[in-house]
């Protein structure tokens, strides 16, 4: 393992993540590379370097089956920073932009899920023996969010018993001391561990920008494994779930804050105190590929499939905790959001 990476030039930004920054470069050689690097002390949250550490082992691991459904891994370095350069894919781009732009047709968006579906389920999720650490993130993450919102001068009252879009909802500590002590999360530490891709959505995926044929979705290739959390490991339902939180289009509009919000002015109307609703605002036109293309239908056929009935315990405990990791270190619309997201999954999967 290399103490820095290679010099190089970066030739153009890609992302500037909340943990890391990923840019395509050019190296010494004039070759380009996609290089995904930590921030340091410019990180918006607490989970980085161990992350980009993890996906570099996953990427180095990958068993002949599945060596062309990554990029290659190029180096890897752990120094005064952390990273590592990976293959450029010329002419890829990935599907979230696909589906924003509605290059897509339906009968396009059902084969790509149906060839994720067939590889993920057979060819990733993979048995594993590596000992659970979900739960114990889960239960990490869930405490962070709880401190953060406690001491937040204006998200403060979200910690208490509220209404969301309709559903009560009792107060944090009191949803998290029932999921802790309750049966829920040893069922989900005694499940089969599968491997997982840990970050599953569509931003993380990649195609060609023009369709060659008959077999375009064949050529998909999955990017930056591991969850912001480490998680690489787990039960199966983790992807599912963070694949459906973004191909329905929730996430994107969360980020974008493409979102209707009530409840966090006192002039919003026919809400009484601590009633809060949120919703996707759907005439937005930036959403409509998600709104005129379902892209996590046969996904999720495929997934019941292969597993049988979703636990919608579970599943909901997830969103949570998706939507809590996203609390620690967003602002503004996304944060409140993500708390009220939070807030009512807790909930659901209390029920």
């Amino acid at each position: 393992m290399l103490q820095k990476p290679d010099p190089a030039q970066e030739q153009h930004l890609l992302r500037d993540g909340y943990w890391d920054r990923t840019a395509i470069i050019k190296a010494s050689d004039g070759s380009l590379r996609v290089r995904k690097i930590s921030k340091g002390s410019d990180s918006a949250g607490p989970w980085g370097r161990d992350n980009l550490r993890a996906e570099a082992r996953y990427l180095t691991n990958l068993e002949e089956p599945l060596v062309d459904f990554f990029p290659t891994l190029i180096q890897h370095w752990d120094g005064a920073s952390t990273g590592y350069d990976m293959a450029y894919m010329e002419g890829y781009v990935d599907v979230g932009q696909v589906a924003r732009n509605q290059l897509f047709s339906q009968a396009q968006a059902d084969a790509m899920q149906r060839y994720l579906g067939s590889r993920l389920l057979q060819q990733v999720h993979v048995s594993s023996d590596s000992t659970p650490c979900l739960v114990a993130n889960i239960k990490s993450t869930f405490n962070k969010a709880l401190g953060c919102l406690q001491a937040h001068p204006q998200l403060h009252c979200l910690v208490h018993s509220i209404s969301v879009n309709g559903l009560p909802v009792n107060t944090l500590e009191q949803q998290l001391s029932n999921i802790f002590s309750g049966a829920l999360l040893p069922r989900m530490d005694a499940s089969p561990q599968v491997r997982l891709h840990g970050d599953l959505f569509l931003e993380n995926m990649l195609l060609p920008a023009v369709d060659p044929g008959v077999n375009w979705p064949q050529l998909l290739v999955l990017i930056d494994p591991i969850s912001v959390a480490g998680i690489g490991t787990g039960h199966p339902l983790f992807d599912l779930g963070k694949y459906e939180s973004y191909a329905t289009g929730e996430l994107p509009a969360m980020r974008q804050e493409r979102l209707r919000l009530e409840g966090f002015e006192e002039s919003t109307n026919n809400l009484q105190p601590g009633q809060y609703r949120w919703a996707i605002d759907w005439q937005d036109n930036a959403l409509a590929g998600f709104k005129n293309i379902n892209w996590h239908n046969q996904l999720r056929q495929l997934y019941v499939q292969h597993y049988g009935p979703i636990d919608r315990a579970m599943y909901e405990l997830l969103q949570a905790y998706y939507a809590a990791a996203m609390v620690v270190c967003t602002t503004g619309k996304e944060q409140q959001a993500r708390t009220l997201k939070m807030r009512s999954s807790l909930q659901l999967a209390l029920t």
